[in-house]
């Protein structure tokens, strides 16, 4: 490599980078729904998410926004991915500081920290936002999960009225017992901290453009083509000096703002780090065993196909009513008619779920086969699964008897990919 096709890289450059700009534009999948984006395997095996709710959908700048629903870690946990039991923080998931979130909990327990979330385990939570800037937004609940990142749930839209105020505020009271606006408090230390830090920075860079040598790639591209030993003759006395100087400064100028912040800011709190014991929720009545087998995807029709074996151990006939998987709920209009995406992107099949036999009686153990079968296997990239090297799949049932109860249970399986067009 040579100082003209170094250059010559240099000019293309601006022209990738408008390129990667102008594609923004026309990848919708990538702009709204970050949910798509992660891997059906981790989709299906990591959360499942039910009951999620934003209340209200329409909101006015200031006004509180409360996001509630179920989760449960699933006991099929990918082996390579980082578990929900060494660090979980819940979270919300917005594009752009749009909302202040105002409170957070999860079975009762505030989470102002992080805590551990167990397979298995059922857990609600809470989380209240202020409306701070107008717009329309997909929120999303988040379990940001240590070493592996964050498991999200299907975002609903949010629309805010209005545009942020000049006047608008955010006041909290300190221990100390001053009262303070978030939106504004420390805002001139930022501004002439970056501005200081800039200057020294671009004063750096400019020593080395105002040169008449050859500077930064061009200079790679020297010692690239004649050799370490040869490229000794670029760096000069002065520059050592020049170095040694910055260097000098720059330590100097660390340890006087370390002591201004100190004088400044005498009283602080370090940032918590420890983790908080989430309470415990009843477990629903034991009244199911449920075992699945034969778990086939029929590509050309977009069916899921699988047998269930249910036991019914309670005293009322229950009768399948839904399957969620990676945040799509797949709907037996027999047993829950009625059912209707809230808006366009609600990932929902009222009548995506065909169950070929009749309620469970109390005692009674019954095979029946399983369709989820909808265009939502598609949309959401959950049929990549069948590409993955293992090609499992996890979800949740839910059974209902004849006063409306709902008992959930959790199934998982290899699925096996069908790519005979049957007709």
């Amino acid at each position: 490599m040579n100082i003209k096709s170094i250059k010559n890289k240099i000019w293309q450059m601006p022209f990738i980078v408008i390129s990667l700009i102008m594609l923004q534009f026309y990848s919708d999948v990538v702009l709204a729904h970050g949910e798509r984006a992660q891997q059906a395997g981790i989709r299906m095996r990591t959360m499942y998410w039910w009951d999620v709710d934003v209340q209200p959908r329409k909101a006015k700048i200031g006004e509180l926004v409360t996001v509630t629903g179920k989760f449960m870690p699933s006991s099929f946990w990918p082996e390579h991915l980082a578990s929900s039991e060494v660090a979980s923080f819940m979270n919300i998931g917005v594009p752009g500081p749009a909302f202040l979130r105002m409170h957070s909990e999860v079975n009762g327990t505030p989470m102002v920290r992080s805590t551990r979330f167990y397979r298995g385990q059922e857990y609600h939570f809470k989380i209240v936002m202020k409306a701070r800037q107008g717009g329309r937004y997909h929120v999303h609940p988040v379990v940001s999960v240590k070493d592996a990142g964050p498991i999200i749930a299907s975002g609903i839209w949010v629309e805010v009225e209005g545009k942020r105020p000049a006047d608008f505020k955010n006041e909290v009271t300190t221990l100390m017992g001053d009262t303070i606006d978030l939106e504004t408090y420390g805002m001139k230390e930022i501004i002439w901290m970056n501005t200081f830090w800039f200057i020294v920075g671009f004063a750096w860079l400019a020593y080395w453009f105002v040169r008449k040598d050859p500077v930064i790639l061009t200079r790679y591209a020297y010692l690239a083509e004649h050799g370490e030993e040869n490229g000794g003759k670029l760096i000069s006395m002065r520059d050592m000096i020049v170095s040694a100087l910055f260097f000098g400064f720059t330590l100097v100028a660390i340890a006087g703002g370390y002591f201004w912040a100190q004088a400044r800011f005498p009283n602080t709190t370090p940032l918590q780090t420890g983790k908080v014991v989430t309470n415990e929720i009843a477990p629903q009545a034991d009244v199911l065993d449920v075992s699945v087998s034969n778990a086939v995807y029929h590509i050309p029709g977009r069916a899921f196909n699988f047998d269930l074996t249910v036991t019914n151990k309670g005293n009322s006939p229950l009768r399948l009513g839904e399957f969620g998987t990676a945040g799509v709920r797949f709907v037996n209009a027999a047993v829950l008619p009625g059912v209707k995406p809230t808006d366009e992107t609600d990932p929902v099949s009222p009548d995506g779920l065909i169950v070929d036999a009749p309620a469970v009686q109390p005692g009674e153990t019954k095979t029946f086969q399983v369709s989820a079968n909808d265009a939502l296997w598609e949309k959401y990239r959950l049929t990549s699964l069948i590409y993955d090297p293992d090609s499992r799949f996890g979800g949740m049932l839910f059974f209902y008897d004849d006063q409306g109860n709902r008992y959930y249970h959790e199934i998982g399986a290899v699925m096996l990919p069908d790519f005979v067009d049957v007709k």
